[in-house]
This record gives C-alpha cells, sequence and structure tokens, in this order.
C-alpha cells in the first residue's frame, strides 16, 4: 500500500474500522457471495445510500453503519480540493461518475474463507487532458490546497463528459470468519484508486505523465 492509499483510509476512517471486526448483531441481511461484492463496488463507486444501508445490515456488526458510511465516502470525488473553485467542474465529473459500471468478473479462492475478486470495471479514459495538463500542472507541495489553473478547469470540464470508457479489472481482496458470515473487504484501496486516478488523476501525473516513456 503506498502512502498516498494509507492517507486516504486514515482520511475516511477506514483504517481503523477495517482492522476492527465489530460485535456481531442477531442476523445478516442474506446475500450470495457476488450479490455482497457487487455491493461493495456499488457503495464506493456510487456512494448509493440504498446500498450503504444494505451493506450496514449485511455486515451485521456494530460498526457495520460506519465502516458503510466511510466506504461511500470514498465516492465524494467531488469534494476534492482539485474542483474546489470549480463547481462546473465537479458537476460534470458528478454526472458521469454516475454512469460508471463496476461488478464482479470472477472470483478467486486461495482459501474457504478468503477471496480474491477481481472488478471489471467502465471508467473514463483522461488521456486526452495531457496536453493542457503539461502546461498547467496542479501543485500538489505548496503552501496552499491543489488547486486546477481555470484553463485546465475549462478543459476539464469539457472532457469529462465526453472521454471514452477504458475496461479495467481491479483486484480486492476479502476475508470471513471460519464458521462463515459476511464476507469484508480487507483492502478497498485498489479500487478506490481507480476510481479517483480515472477521475482525478493529477496527483499520478505529477508523479510520473503517462506518456513520458512513449
Amino acid at each position: 500500500m503506498s502512502a498516498r492509499e494509507a492517507t486516504a483510509l486514515k482520511r475516511l476512517g477506514l483504517a481503523a474500522l477495517l482492522l476492527a471486526p465489530g460485535t456481531a448483531l442477531a442476523s445478516a441481511a442474506e446475500l450470495t457471495p457476488v450479490q455482497a461484492f457487487d455491493l461493495y463496488a456499488q457503495v464506493i463507486v456510487h456512494g448509493d445510500a440504498a446500498a450503504q444501508a444494505t451493506l450496514a445490515g449485511y455486515l451485521d456488526t456494530d460498526n457495520g453503519p460506519a465502516l458503510a458510511a466511510a466506504l461511500a465516502g470514498a465516492s465524494h470525488l467531488d469534494e476534492a480540493p482539485e474542483l474546489a473553485d470549480w463547481p462546473k467542474a465537479a458537476a460534470a465529473l458528478r454526472k458521469r461518475q454516475a454512469s460508471v459500471h463496476c461488478s464482479t468478473d470472477s472470483v478467486r479462492h486461495a482459501q474457504a474463507d478468503s477471496a480474491d475478486v477481481n472488478y471489471r470495471c467502465h471508467l473514463p479514459d483522461p488521456s486526452a487532458l495531457l496536453p493542457v495538463y503539461r502546461q498547467h500542472r496542479v501543485p500538489f507541495n505548496g503552501p496552499h490546497p491543489p488547486q486546477m489553473a481555470r484553463e485546465l478547469a475549462t478543459a476539464y470540464t469539457q472532457m469529462i463528459a465526453v472521454a471514452p470508457d477504458r475496461e479495467r479489472i481491479i483486484t480486492v481482496s476479502f476475508k470471513r470468519d471460519h464458521d462463515g458470515g459476511a464476507w469484508r473487504v480487507q483492502n478497498p484501496t485498489p479500487l478506490m484508486s481507480g476510481l479517483a486516478d480515472a477521475f482525478l488523476p493529477f496527483f499520478e501525473w505529477n508523479e510520473h505523465l503517462p506518456d513520458e516513456d512513449r
């Protein structure tokens, strides 16, 4: 896990929740494993309120609602500091994010109580924004919160609406108790990062532009 991913987990309050199994309650919602895995994706990608409530019930522990809420927080990309001064860009992001689809493609069980879930996700490809970004990089190391320049914000608002989809397979690990029970995500950062990098790739681009090796 990268330092950036660890920081994201702490910011969302997930680090402690993922380590704490919680106290079991009366009865969990009845879901097949694939339904449960898809439910996690719906919460992380869309922050859907109904899915969040279902996940909290499925987890069936006293910290289930807090964990579901923290996972849903990963979907709030429009609240990123880069977009703070650009409401049209934030609105364009929200609209495109609503069309994202991530679902379980395959599941590998190394043991009966563990699962590596491959999600098939259709995410926007932001690479068309690279020429503008080269001229107007987002400063992440300065004394102020990172902000997009007007030229970048304008281009982003136009690009995110029409960027082609790119299919990605993203693997997330899950575990459950030996006697069955709910599947609990072990490290949601691959899906969280895949989503964030598709919509707000600027931090990664500052480290390494994807076309530098061409």
